[in-house]
């Protein structure tokens, strides 16, 4: 028979304090008082000693203490009551023992003493229970006071892709309740631009989305507001035996979907048995402040897609205006914003504002819109007065996009491009660091590809001639540390710009999906 470890022990400390074997014994409910069932070879042993054991238990069951009793041959069996947390009215452990002496004063004593020794001890071990799960109800308060707070502050931060704070939010909330996988699942990821969410799963990579599939399709879902706690359950999965979990809805009147805890890796609180492995009410309620803050997150990433949809197709319009009115400038602001993107990289700056930089450089000549056709289209070289109507699209192109809030930042790339470091360029004939560093970029980018695309009037220059005219005109046209960073990039590059077949490879339009990509880096 398995005895209860702290049964066991009891036993344990008894018979080290009056130095003879002590037996644990389970009164049976159904047993006569009369009766002693012997249920193991050890307990064989006392079946001689059967009628003093039982009046023995009797009188200690009665009496709520320790008893002692004379047996044959002047020896004594004494029954001590043991304090188990488990026991029932209609249960009582007992520890039974003998010694080889008739019931004596001292010995009764010396039983008594024993008796309360090991019931103080059991005292101070249930307060020291108690202890441990007030620390450990306090230390689990204080971790989610402080995760709740790292929650609430991730809602004021919209600089990340969509999917990126409800992954962020169920990582750190499996560290929290220690569980093997937080997953959310969705009926659907097919309308994620309608809901703003995407199905994902967080945790041991045995665990799959399909296996959170077949799950949900087997459990009692829970109604939106309600929960589902669900410990030992044992369901066999594909990658595994599921042994707990915890199920909370997302959505408000209806479900979209579910957060879901996976497997309790550690006891819910401190000294439980392996028996109480498993989630807590605390632990859904923890689920539901996260499924309300994914769905939050769900309709604001749904409003950020809607507004990328409406700043990209505002974008896609001036781009086609001023495409369809000069072939030959097809895929160069594709162009120089890529080439000063990477400039920008070797430059150190921040992710925000390369990006920044890739999506002025797709701007920079919007203000070509307003340059008339005989101007912008002539094949020949340029009268001053008409020179004087080009260097004005800086500025149109500034008035442009001072009506479009939400692209107010590329507005120094736009009006400063065609400032030179000497003073000499316009529209402002800024000086050197005047000039802002997005503009200076642009300057060394917009030349670079000007040089190296065929226009009507001339062919296309090669790559190393290029260069070239950027290293000489460091210091006066150009800024020096952003020709550097540009002649590294051009030495980084595997492709070889001047080799046969090169000018027709070259983009000829606008790549989208990374001016879409830079759209969602900058949450416009």
């Amino acid at each position: 028979m398995i005895f209860p470890a702290s049964v066991s022990r009891q036993c344990d400390d008894l018979a080290q304090l009056l130095g003879t074997a002590c037996l644990p014994y389970l009164r049976s409910p159904d047993a006569p008082s009369h009766e002693f069932s012997v249920q193991s070879t050890f307990e064989a042993a006392w079946q001689s000693d059967a009628k003093f054991v039982l009046e023995a238990m009797n009188a200690a069951e009665k009496s709520k203490r320790e008893a002692m009793v004379e047996a044959s041959g002047n020896r004594s069996v004494f029954a001590i009551p043991l304090t188990f947390a488990e026991n029932t009215k209609s249960e009582q452990w007992f520890a039974i023992g003998r010694t080889n002496e008739s019931p004596t004063d001292s010995g009764k004593k010396l039983i008594h003493i024993a008796f309360e020794a090991i019931r103080r001890q059991y005292q101070i071990d249930v307060q020291e229970r108690v202890i441990l799960n007030a620390e450990s109800e306090m230390e689990r308060s204080f971790s989610e006071r402080i995760w709740l707070r790292q929650l609430n502050a991730q809602r004021a931060i919209r600089k990340k892709t969509v999917g990126q704070q409800s992954r962020q939010s169920i990582e750190s909330l499996r560290t929290l309740i220690d569980a093997e996988a937080i997953a959310i699942y969705l009926y659907s990821d097919s309308d994620v631009e309608d809901h703003g969410l995407e199905s994902m799963i967080s945790g041991k990579q045995f665990w799959t989305l399909e296996d959170v599939r077949i799950l949900i399709q087997r459990i009692q879902k829970p109604r939106c507001g309600e929960s589902e706690v669900l410990n030992q359950m044992e369901q066999q999965l594909h990658n595994g035996i599921i042994h707990s979990c915890v199920v909370v809805p997302i959505g408000e009147a209806e479900p979209i979907g579910y957060v879901l805890a996976i497997n309790r890796r550690k006891q819910a609180r401190s000294g439980a048995s392996k028996c109480d492995l498993g989630f807590v009410l605390a632990d859904a309620e923890l689920l539901h402040e996260v499924a309300g803050y994914i769905a939050a997150d769900g309709y604001s990433n749904a409003s950020l897609l809607e507004s990328e949809r409406l700043v990209l197709g505002t974008l896609r319009a001036m781009s086609n205006a001023i495409e369809a009115r000069d072939p030959y400038t097809h895929g160069h602001s594709e162009r120089v914003g890529s080439v000063a993107y990477q400039i920008a990289l070797r430059l150190n700056l921040s992710e925000v504002m390369c990006q920044e930089i890739y999506l002025a450089g797709v701007l920079h000549d919007i203000g070509k819109i307003g340059i008339p056709d005989h101007v912008l289209l002539k094949p020949g070289k340029l009268e001053q007065e008409e020179f004087d109507i080009i260097r004005k699209h800086p500025e149109i192109g500034h008035r442009i996009l001072e009506e479009l809030g939400k692209l107010k930042f590329a507005l120094p790339g736009v009006l400063y491009h065609h400032e030179r470091v000497d003073g000499t360029g316009y529209p402002h004939n800024l000086v050197g660091d005047e000039i802002p560093l997005m503009a200076r970029i642009l300057a060394v980018s917009d030349a670079y590809d000007a040089m190296t695309s065929s226009r009507v009037y001339r062919s296309a220059m090669g790559q190393q001639r290029a260069l070239e005219i950027l290293r000489s005109g460091i210091r006066t046209q150009w800024d020096a540390e952003v020709v550097t960073a540009c002649l590294e990039y051009f030495s980084d590059l595997s492709l070889e710009l001047e080799e046969p077949g090169y000018e027709s490879r070259r983009p000829k339009s606008t790549d989208w999906r990374q001016v879409s990509q830079a759209l969602r880096v900058l949450q416009l």
